[in-house]
């Protein structure tokens, strides 16, 4: 899940690139220091798509505890499980059908005085809770901006 860019930074690739849209999270900053405040670049690329918006975050407004969690019912869980940055730039909808976890990404961006709005949504499958505990991890990883172990 953990690829390296060109100029040597960690991405987190979500979903397969040769299967339609994929997400790539880029290494997260803190631009103002000690603060809370932390940036996250966020990518969806695909063949029809190319879209990215900066995705603030309070030292990551429990991502990875939010997706962690996913996995902590084997069972599953009804209905929808939310997740959104402090900003409301990113929102996951997680939910549970036919034994998968399914996760609905949705990237907005809000209107400036050179933009227009627009709002890009994707889904993406995962099989089972092992699937989404390394998803976690790989946030984790991100998050602490450590190396991901054998990458």
């Amino acid at each position: 899940m953990i690829i390296h860019d060109v100029r040597g930074g960690q991405l987190l690739r979500v979903g397969d690139p040769g299967q339609g849209v994929h997400l790539l999270f880029s290494t997260p900053t803190r631009p103002y220091g000690d603060d809370l405040a932390l940036d996250m670049p966020v990518q969806a690329k695909g063949a029809w798509v190319d879209v990215g918006e900066l995705v603030r975050t309070l030292d990551g407004d429990g991502l990875v505890e939010f997706i962690s969690s996913l996995a902590d019912e084997p069972s599953g869980w009804s209905g929808a499980r939310i997740w959104q940055s402090s900003e409301d730039q990113l929102k996951i909808s997680a939910r549970c059908s036919g034994g998968r976890i399914v996760l609905t990404w949705g990237i907005w961006r809000k209107v400036t005085r050179s933009e227009g709005a627009w709002y890009f949504e994707t889904v993406t499958s995962h099989p089972d809770g092992q699937k989404i505990r390394e998803l976690s991890e790989a946030f984790r990883v991100l998050f602490s901006g450590e190396s991901e172990r054998g990458a």
